[in-house]
């Protein structure tokens, strides 16, 4: 019973599930927002494809140019500094990838502090197709590998790409947007150095109230985003995280090491019941009395050699006694 109750115990410890604190925002587009306008799904996805870190400081100093992957940007309203575009085009040249997302914000200064022709518009499209109304427009305009799996893209409030190099989702033909008419870029992929950088031209795609309807999209699109992925929260002006309680992550279990405690349990159970392990004690404890016995054997033949240079046998041996017991000369008032 006892190495069933070892078993039992061992293994639950393994799969215990994890409780950890919540960090929560209220500013828009934030990973930490888990309201309608935040990008808390978003942000489960891209850690289940590859691990997730924000970046809660400038990019020059947060070490930008030491990591690898995918530095996520959606719907930035704070100016970006001439040393973090220094940064940002380092991690490019590297052979690393951007994701901006943006309609209205600050996005097109990151795009001119690149170096690039792409701009989004400063006028909203008026499309043909929506739903609900003219803020939700659709588009079925969506090139593959981005359209497999996916009927509509369904936006809110975008804008659009002006200068696409690689349009990979344009809207509706017929889209009017500041006095012309046509099929505008929604999301474009540009090369930058040995890296490359995704534009969307509406954040909206990504929160939380529009994940469900676009998730098949995300994920196609995450074809083109290699992780680990970076999530700027440093450029949302009002981010403000808090701690709310605790939410528990299931552990996965390793396969290998619960076997292996499966296989020590087993050992355990085979060496004590089979009485294995009684010889290696006997042989243990008669070393141990050997060893002791001889260096008691070794002080009295000490003894018996200063006796003949005229020494008190009897009083030596005294002295070795109390030495030994941790008494004092006297034995009357020995510990």
């Amino acid at each position: 019973m006892a190495y069933i109750i070892l078993l039992v115990v061992g293994i639950a410890l393994l799969i215990m599930p994890l409780s950890v604190p919540v960090f929560k925002s209220n500013a828009q587009y934030s990973v930490l927002n888990t309201g309608w306008n935040g990008t808390s799904e978003f942000g489960k996805l891209l850690y289940s494809k590859g691990g997730v870190s924000p970046i809660l400081g400038p990019y020059d100093s947060v070490g930008l140019d030491g990591d690898r992957g995918t530095l996520v940007v959606i719907g930035p309203n704070l100016p970006f500094t001439s040393g973090e575009i220094k940064a940002l085009k380092k991690f490019l040249k590297e052979g690393n990838t951007l994701l901006l997302a943006d309609n209205f914000g600050t996005g097109n200064q990151l795009l001119k502090g690149l170096g690039l022709r792409e701009r989004f518009s400063s006028k909203p499209p008026l499309t043909p197709v929506f739903i609900k109304n003219r803020d939700f427009p659709i588009t079925a305009e969506i090139k593959t590998p981005l359209s497999s799996g996916v009927s509509v893209l369904v936006m809110y409030k975008p804008s659009v790409i002006l200068n696409p190099v690689n349009p990979l989702v344009t809207t509706p033909n017929g889209t009017y947007v500041d006095g012309k008419y046509g099929a505008f870029a929604i999301v474009d992929i540009v090369k930058y150095g040995r890296g490359k950088v995704i534009l969307v031209s509406d954040p909206g795609v990504f929160t939380n109230s529009l994940f469900r309807e676009n998730e098949r999209f995300i994920e196609n699109l995450l074809n083109y985003m290699p992780g680990p992925y970076l999530i700027d929260e440093a450029h949302h002006r009002d981010f403000n995280p808090y701690s709310s309680g605790t939410i528990t992550i299931r552990r996965a279990v390793n396969k290998r090491l619960v076997f292996y405690y499966v296989l020590f349990i087993a050992a355990l159970a085979f060496i004590v019941e089979s009485g294995v392990w009684v010889k290696p004690l006997e042989w243990t404890l008669e070393l141990l009395k050997k060893f002791f016995r001889e260096k008691t054997e070794d002080i009295e033949e000490t003894v018996k050699s200063l006796e003949g240079e005229g020494l008190d046998g009897e009083v030596l041996r005294k002295m070795v006694r109390e030495i030994q017991t941790g008494s004092k000369l006297g034995g009357e008032n020995g510990r």
